[in-house]
């Protein structure tokens, strides 16, 4: 996986930190779902703050905070080794709002040939309901999960791996593990909202999402790219009601596209980088 090389971060965190990381995300899980957790008092901020401060933001802000402190502390990473680089937000922002603006798109191209009349979406009318959804991903879940289990999880599972297996067999199988513990991880969740029933099909589904980013990541470099990727993934945000294909199945087409655009690119840049070279040597 000639991708994912220069996804290997300086040093590896300590073993302690990867079991602190996995348990401090344990307790914060059971804490959310617990009857002790103020639920009704964030709900009462949410409709204070006319729909801008979600539930979720906080929830996930107290699982970032740790989980940043273990990884930047102890952990002895860097924010460019868990892919917090300022360069890649400007691109990733844009590409944000290219898949936001390819779902929109696709309703309205559907709507438009079946003939129905577009309606807007009622929650948009209910002040920061609809963006405050966004942000609480963009700030908050979809930040904290894929910094953590694509760009720290696994290539430290990888860089431990490499030692007992050869590189491809290392970054497989920690994609596998690190998806696998991504996952189970939303157990308490699953539970809590789903109930048992439900509990293997939507962990089989985190868990091909899991791959799935972490293979974006992978491909784009970009953590921002997949941040957005996760963030409409779980708030579409649309302006319309949706018609035609689902809206996440088109973003999800999308940006892979755009994906293997972004390898094609590096491919060319270096062939034309190795064809200079050969012929300022002659």
């Amino acid at each position: 996986m000639p991708a994912t090389r220069p996804l290997m971060p300086a040093q590896a965190s300590p073993l302690w930190v990867l079991a602190a990381a996995i348990a401090w995300t344990i307790a914060v899980s059971l804490a959310v779902f617990s009857p002790w957790f103020p639920t009704e008092a964030l709900r009462a901020l949410h409709q204070a703050s006319d729909g801008w401060l979600h539930p979720t933001l906080v929830s996930a802000a107290v699982l970032g905070t740790g989980l940043f402190v273990l990884l930047l502390g102890p952990g002895r990473q860097r924010p460019a080794d868990i892919g917090l680089r300022r360069g890649a937000l400007p691109p990733g922002l844009a590409a944000t709002a290219v898949l936001w603006l390819a779902m929109n798109a696709s309703t309205l191209i559907a709507a438009r040939a079946d003939g129905l009349p577009l309606t807007l979406h009622p929650d948009w009318s209910q002040g920061g309901l609809v963006p405050g959804r966004l942000l609480a991903q963009l700030l908050g879940t979809a930040l904290v999960e894929e910094t953590v289990f694509r760009a720290w999880l696994w290539p430290q599972l990888a860089l431990r791996l490499h030692r007992l297996v050869p590189r491809a067999g290392a970054w497989t199988v920690a994609l596998l593990v690190s998806q696998g513990l991504f996952a189970l991880l939303h157990v308490p969740m699953v539970l809590a909202t789903a109930g048992p029933a439900a509990l293997a099909g939507v962990l089989v589904n985190l868990f091909v999402v899991g791959l799935i980013t972490a293979l974006l990541y992978a491909a784009t470099r970009n953590l921002f790219f997949v941040v957005g990727l996760h963030a409409l993934g779980n708030a579409p945000t649309l302006l319309m009601e949706p018609h035609g294909p689902p809206p996440t199945l088109v973003m999800a087409g999308v940006a892979i596209v755009m994906a293997v655009g972004v390898v094609l690119a590096r491919r060319h840049r270096g062939a034309s980088g190795g064809l200079r070279m050969t012929v300022a040597k002659g």
